[in-house]
C-alpha cells in the first residue's frame, strides 16, 4: 500500500474527522472556531501536495497521482480555503448557523480530490456522489427559506438523474471493453458509444450545460451566497479536469464526438447569454452566466490539443477565482437588511459602497475578459486553438457568443456607478476572511492576466 500517494486526502480525512467530532460538542456557540480548524485542515492537506512523490499509483492502480491531478487538488484546497474563510461571518451576522458547514465543504472537497484521482469509472462515481449529497445539503441549508428548499429539492432530483446517467453509462461501457479503467481505444461499438453518450450528459449537468442546466439559476439563487460561490468555483474546478482526462482517455475514441460536444457547447453559450439579458435578479444573472461560461469551456474539448486545453483549464482557474470574488462581495452586501440582489437594490451602490462596487466592477469586468483581465488570455488560448485545429465556424460562434455577453455585465455596473440610489442601506461590515478572499482573487485576476505564463506554463508541461 502507498500512503504517501493518498497523503493529501489522509491529511484532509484526519482533519475533517476531528471537525465533525468536535462539532458534536461544541455545537454553533463555536462555529466560528471550527470554520478556521476547517481552514487549518484544508491548508494543512495543500502543504502535505509537495511531499507526493509522482507519478505513482496505489489501490490497485485505481487510484493514481501526476503532477496534473495534484496541481488540480491544489487549486481545490486553495479555492475551498477561500470559501471557509469568506463564509463564517456571513452566517453569523444573517443568524442561520449551522456547525454542520464547518465539515460539509470538507467532505465535498474529500470526493472532488478522490474523483481527480481515480482512473477506475466506479471510484470516480463514489467521488462524484461524495461531493453531489453534501452540496444537496450545503443549497438547502436555510430551512426558514422557501427558495433555499426549493432549489435543493430541484438541484437533488436533477442530480439524481445525472448519478443514474453516469452509472448507466459505466455500465455500458464495461460491456463493451470489458472493464471499467480508463483507456484510449477507438470503438464503433453502439454500446460504447451509447455510454459515453451517457457519461458525457451526467459531466454537463453536473457543469450547468444546456440542455442538463435546469437546477442552476434556483440552485444559486435559493443556496446561502457564500455556498453559491462554492457550488461556482470548486465543483467547476474539478469537474473540468476530469472533463479533459476523460475527454483524452475515453470521450474522443468516439468518432462524432466533436460533433456532440460541439452542439451542447454552441448551446449552452448562446442560450445562457440570452437567459442573463432577461433577469431581474443579479445571482440568477451571474447563474445564466455560468451556463454560458460552461458552453465556453466545453467548446475546447471538441479535440485533443495541447493548446486548448491547456486554455481550458487556465480559463477556468481564473474563472474560478473572478466567480468568487463576484459572489464574496455579493454575501457582504447581503448582511444588509432587506438586501434580495434585485437590479433597483445596486442603484448608486458605489455611493455608499465605493471599494466593494468597484471590486464587482473588477470582476465583472474580468468575467467579460476585457484585458489584462486573466480571461483574456483563457479565451484568446481557446480561439488560437480552435483556428490552429480549423474549427472556424466554432471561432467565430465563440467570438460572437462572447461580445454577446459583455451586455448584461455591463449593465450592472451601471446600475452601480450611474443611476442615483433609491434607499440609504447603511454601512455594512467586512469580516477578515472576506477581506482576504477579496484580496487573493483581485490581485490574481489581474497578476495572471498579466503574467499568464505563472500556471499556464505547468498545464502545458503536464497536460
Amino acid at each position: 500500500m502507498n500512503w504517501n500517494a493518498l497523503l493529501p486526502e489522509l491529511v484532509l480525512l484526519i482533519g475533517t474527522l476531528i471537525v465533525f467530532g468536535l462539532e458534536l460538542v461544541l455545537k454553533e456557540r463555536y462555529y466560528k472556531s471550527l470554520s478556521l480548524l476547517a481552514f487549518i485542515t484544508v491548508v494543512a492537506s495543500a502543504f502535505s501536495i509537495f511531499f507526493v512523490n509522482y507519478p505513482t499509483s496505489t489501490l490497485f492502480d485505481g487510484f493514481s497521482v501526476s503532477g496534473f491531478n495534484l496541481i488540480a487538488k491544489f487549486l481545490l484546497l486553495a479555492v475551498t480555503g477561500l470559501v471557509i474563510l469568506s463564509s463564517y461571518d456571513y452566517f453569523i451576522k444573517k443568524d442561520s448557523v449551522y456547525s454542520e458547514l464547518s465539515y460539509l465543504y470538507l467532505i465535498a472537497l474529500m470526493g472532488f480530490m478522490v474523483m481527480l484521482s481515480s482512473e477506475n469509472l466506479a471510484i470516480i462515481f463514489v467521488g462524484i456522489e461524495l461531493a453531489s449529497i453534501s452540496m444537496y445539503i450545503l443549497v438547502g441549508l436555510f430551512k426558514r427559506e422557501y427558495l433555499s428548499k426549493e432549489g435543493a429539492f430541484k438541484y437533488l432530483v436533477i442530480g439524481t438523474t445525472g448519478t443514474s446517467m453516469f452509472a448507466l453509462g459505466s455500465g455500458l461501457v464495461y460491456a463493451s471493453k470489458g472493464d471499467l479503467l480508463l483507456g484510449f481505444r477507438e470503438s464503433t461499438d453502439p454500446l460504447f458509444a451509447l455510454g459515453v453518450l451517457l457519461l458525457m450528459s451526467a459531466l454537463a449537468l453536473k457543469v450547468s450545460a444546456v440542455p442538463f442546466h435546469f437546477w442552476t439559476p434556483d440552485a444559486y439563487e435559493g443556496a446561502p451566497t457564500p455556498t453559491t460561490s462554492f457550488l461556482a468555483t470548486v465543483p467547476k474546478i474539478a469537474m473540468y479536469f476530469l472533463f479533459v482526462k476523460l475527454t483524452v482517455y475515453m470521450f474522443s475514441a468516439l468518432p462524432s464526438w466533436e460533433f456532440l460536444i460541439g452542439v451542447v457547447a454552441v448551446a449552452s453559450m448562446f442560450y445562457g447569454n440570452f437567459m442573463a439579458y432577461v433577469q431581474k435578479s443579479v445571482k440568477r444573472l451571474l447563474a445564466y452566466s455560468s451556463i454560458a461560461h460552461a458552453g465556453y469551456f466545453t467548446l475546447a474539448l471538441t479535440v485533443v490539443d495541447r493548446l486548448l486545453i491547456s486554455s481550458l483549464l487556465f480559463y477556468v482557474v481564473v474563472y474560478a477565482l473572478a466567480t468568487l470574488g463576484a459572489f464574496t462581495v455579493l454575501s457582504i452586501l447581503e448582511k444588509k437588511e432587506g438586501w434580495t440582489h434585485h437590479f433597483l437594490d445596486y442603484k448608486g451602490i458605489f455611493r455608499e459602497h465605493p471599494v466593494l462596487a468597484s471590486l464587482l466592477a473588477l470582476f465583472l469586468f474580468a468575467l467579460i475578459g476585457i484585458p489584462p483581465m486573466a480571461i483574456f488570455v483563457g479565451k484568446l488560448g481557446i480561439f488560437m486553438g480552435l483556428v490552429k485545429n480549423e474549427l472556424f465556424l466554432y471561432a467565430i460562434l465563440f467570438v460572437l457568443a462572447s461580445v454577446i455577453s459583455a451586455g448584461y455585465y455591463l449593465k450592472v455596473i451601471v446600475y452601480m456607478f450611474l443611476h442615483e440610489k433609491e434607499r440609504d442601506w447603511g454601512s455594512t461590515s467586512v469580516s477578515a476572511g472576506e477581506s482576504l478572499a477579496l484580496l487573493v482573487a483581485g490581485v490574481f485576476v489581474l497578476f495572471l492576466g498579466i503574467f499568464p505564463d505563472t500556471i499556464l506554463a505547468l498545464f502545458l508541461r503536464f497536460v
